[in-house]
């Protein structure tokens, strides 16, 4: 993604004095990274979770484990339960992003029923939720990522403005 589309991210949530918390899955912390990576950005970014495994998403974020059997790791009802349970973490932040997805074929023995690209991602924002789902059209695992975190750029900036990019 290009700096300055970073920038005006972050200049636009610094402006706005939005705090934003994340808790990632298939970005696996490449939003937060990207944030970052323009001086200033602690004045937006509280932190993010990343949390890849769905255990980890039970036992940190509070993501029920009848919701990862019956609906998938890569959900937007598991993304849903991601948001409630940042927002119980830190209450305090003005704009909450979770995000799951898949980036590649099924592996392991870990069996992924939709698309590669798919991403699921919700937004809570002043006491309401925003959903969003696409599928990143790239071939490689990495270039799903990035076109995820560009997505999620867009997404954000869609709700904080009201209207889309």
């Amino acid at each position: 993604m290009e700096t300055k589309k970073i920038e005006d991210f972050v200049a636009l949530l610094t402006s706005k004095q939005i705090k934003i918390v994340c808790a990632e899955s298939i970005t696996g912390g490449l939003l937060a990274s990207t944030i970052i990576s323009i001086p200033g950005a602690s004045s937006v970014l509280l932190g993010s979770i990343v949390s890849y495994n769905p255990e980890f998403k039970n036992k940190v974020l509070g993501v029920s484990n009848q919701t990862l059997h019956d609906k998938t790791a890569e959900s937007f009802e598991v993304t849903r339960e991601m948001v409630n349970g940042i927002f119980n973490l830190f209450p305090t932040a003005d704009l909450y992003v979770a995000v799951t997805g898949v980036a590649s074929a099924s592996v392991n023995g870990y069996y992924v029923d939709k698309a590669i690209g798919q991403i699921y991602v919700v937004i809570m924002y002043k006491n309401s939720f925003f959903e969003f789902s696409e599928i990143i059209l790239k071939n490689e695992r990495n270039l799903i990522r990035d076109g995820a975190v560009e997505a999620i750029f867009n997404y954000i900036i869609e709700v904080v403005v009201g209207k889309k990019i």
